[in-house]
């Protein structure tokens, strides 16, 4: 019973970082499209620091090989994706 309490709450703690990861992507997409560079590059960074390090964690503490624990993996990893790509591809770009 302990360790599905466990689970459950570092369930929880990662549906919260995962949000607040979500937003912080969010804000960058809107800095990005506004043509605030600093704010883009702060938010960027931040994204990629927390998508990563929650991915090591997961991986660490064995929830990658869980199938309850997948979708947790596959939220910080389409986020840090969604980063990259935007980052490559130069998108959204302020209007000139």
């Amino acid at each position: 019973m302990a360790s599905r309490n466990r689970f459950k709450e570092l369930e929880q703690m990662m549906t919260r970082i995962l949000i607040a990861d979500v937003v912080v992507f969010g804000l960058f997409l809107l800095f990005a499209g506004l043509g605030v560079a600093a704010m883009k590059v702060i938010c960027a960074i931040v994204t990629i620091i927390v998508s990563g390090l929650c991915l090591a964690f997961l991986y660490m503490t064995g929830v990658t090989k869980k199938r309850a624990g997948l979708w947790m993996v596959v939220g910080f990893a389409s986020v840090l994706v969604c980063l990259l790509v935007s980052l490559i591809c130069n998108y959204p770009s302020p209007l000139k």
